[in-house]
């Protein structure tokens, strides 16, 4: 006889899991220091000292100090908030838009000749060479950043949609719902859309880490932000010139690039291993 399946094993466990709660983790982390980085440090990001410049990691200053004297520590905290709101925002705005325009793509026919030809010609365009090109054109500031890095990565979600409502539409639930008078709104937004969460949850969640490595590329050729706005690739830029002989003036802001972008892939990575119901 077979024996009755208990528990789930450790090992399958941590295969199904355990990407997601380890980038969980990482990424909470982040959350953490960016949310209560009043607490966790005393000093201001912004607080020029020419005495105490590139100096090393002491009891003062923890990671030590940048090339103007300012506490590296606090940099990199508030850095992360001006990270996070970048990507998370985005995110969301490409999501949004992605949704919107995939579904009216691909529930109408018609106007998806004309509206897909003109998001394909901007998938034609490098999107950091876009980003440059919106910048450029609109100016420096978060919000300005935030629409420039979505632009180019609407196309690819509003394609995604479109194909998953192109082999939704002919259902027979959905025609039933055709035919019991639902108009076309009540169709896309109640009946379609719902069927495409999950492939738009893991698209949201796998999409982080590639908008803060855009975003703290933008930074670290003083582009997007203010230079007075702590921001990681900027802090990289600043103390390229001197990391031989002080490399913990770019060590720190890159290794706190590196865990982000690596908790945001493993999150993606295990929303997707939870989500997709090819990987079950």
């Amino acid at each position: 006889m077979k024996k009755k399946e208990g528990r789930m094993r450790p090992l399958r466990f941590i295969q199904k899991y355990g990407r997601l709660i380890i980038g969980g983790t990482i990424i909470a982390v982040v959350l953490f220091g960016a949310l209560f980085a009043p607490v966790l440090t005393s000093h201001d990001p912004e607080q020029v000292s020419l005495i105490e410049k590139k100096q090393g990691p002491s009891e003062e200053h923890v990671l030590g100090t940048d090339i103007y004297g300012r506490d590296i520590m606090a940099r990199i905290l508030y850095g992360s908030r001006t990270t996070l709101i970048v990507a998370i925002g985005v995110q969301v705005l490409v999501t949004l838009a992605g949704t919107v325009l995939g579904l009216v793509c691909g529930y109408y026919s018609k106007v998806e000749k004309i509206l897909m030809r003109i998001l394909d010609a901007f998938s034609t365009i490098p999107s950091l060479l876009l980003c440059l090109m919106m910048v450029a054109i609109f100016g420096a500031g978060t919000i300005n950043l935030i629409l420039a890095m979505s632009v180019g990565a609407i196309p690819g979600c509003a394609r995604m949609v479109r194909n998953q409502v192109l082999s939704l539409r002919e259902k027979e639930y959905i025609e039933s719902e055709k035919a019991m008078g639902a108009s076309d709104i009540r169709t896309m937004f109640f009946h379609i859309l719902p069927a495409c969460s999950s492939y738009l949850i893991v698209r949201f969640s796998s999409g982080l880490a590639g908008s803060v490595l855009s975003m703290t590329s933008l930074s670290y050729l003083g582009l997007g932000l203010s230079p007075l706005i702590p921001s990681w690739g900027g802090m990289v830029y600043e103390g390229q010139t001197y990391m031989f002989g002080t490399p913990h003036l770019v060590f720190y802001p890159a290794l706190a690039i590196c865990i982000t972008v690596f908790g945001f892939s493993l999150l993606g990575d295990g929303v997707r291993d939870l989500l997709d119901p090819k990987l079950r």
